[in-house]
């Protein structure tokens, strides 16, 4: 079934241009990054958080837009009743979405993965450290996929959400900034968690509350409960 829904998934990318340049645009961001951030660094301080700042957007936008795809194509079975022709058919209906979210983080993890080892938004990372950090990144996609679906009702209003959406990458920019007890306020934003990895790993020598594998658990089981929270809202929304 998974290979069905990806082979439909690609196929509906190539149709539409705007799922088209969504598929290129973490090419695109990681093609400005990689000349971007070296010229700010050469125009800033040398105690300037800039660059890191925009490394960690870049690196967060990848599973972002990744989740954006995923809800605007749930938008589109709406919109053709492919859920409810479902609801005939032996498949289940919240099992093709959870396949479909399980392939925005396929989706999202790949992209992550090759941008971070093809730029050099994480200079001194580790392997290992890039494969939690794609991770913990790319599982934002499906529960930003949901967002938008939970709230939306077509693609015009699922495309207000996802811009309104964004602004949930202004907490892990604010997370540069607090590293104490303060933190709590910021823990809700998914994009918190692989914004604190990335930020232990852009600046080791910083006070934070846990270490890198704590953030890691914590943020995996974070991301998991806000997308099954969601994933609710969204199939009692659409009566699933």
């Amino acid at each position: 079934m998974l290979k069905h829904i990806i082979k439909a998934e690609i196929k509906n990318i190539f149709r539409d241009s705007m799922y088209l340049f969504f598929m290129l645009y973490p090419v695109i961001l990681g093609v400005v990054g990689y000349f971007l951030i070296p010229y700010i660094e050469d125009q800033v301080s040398a105690n300037s958080l800039v660059p890191e700042i925009i490394s960690m957007i870049f690196i967060l936008m990848t599973g972002f837009i990744f989740g954006a795809i995923t809800a605007f194509t749930l938008l589109d079975d709406k919109d053709d009743n492919v859920l409810i022709s479902l609801k005939i058919t032996p498949i289940s209906v919240k099992a093709y979405v959870a396949f479909k979210l399980l392939i925005s983080f396929i989706f999202g993890f790949t992209a992550s993965l090759v941008i971070i080892l093809t730029t050099n938004f994480l200079p001194n990372a580790s392997f290992w450290t890039i494969l939690l950090i794609s991770i913990l990144g790319a599982l934002q996609a499906p529960g930003v996929a949901l967002i938008i679906n939970s709230f939306a009702t077509n693609k015009v209003e699922g495309f207000v959400i996802m811009k309104m959406s964004a602004l949930i990458l202004a907490f892990p920019v604010i997370a540069f900034f607090v590293q104490s007890w303060q933190e709590v306020f910021l823990v809700f934003a998914p994009g918190f968690w692989p914004a604190r990895l990335i930020q232990i790993e852009l600046l080791p020598t910083i006070n934070v509350n846990f270490t890198f594998t704590i953030y890691f658990i914590i943020g995996v089981i974070y991301n998991l409960i806000f997308t099954l929270l969601f994933m609710k809202i969204y199939s009692k929304k659409s009566n699933l």
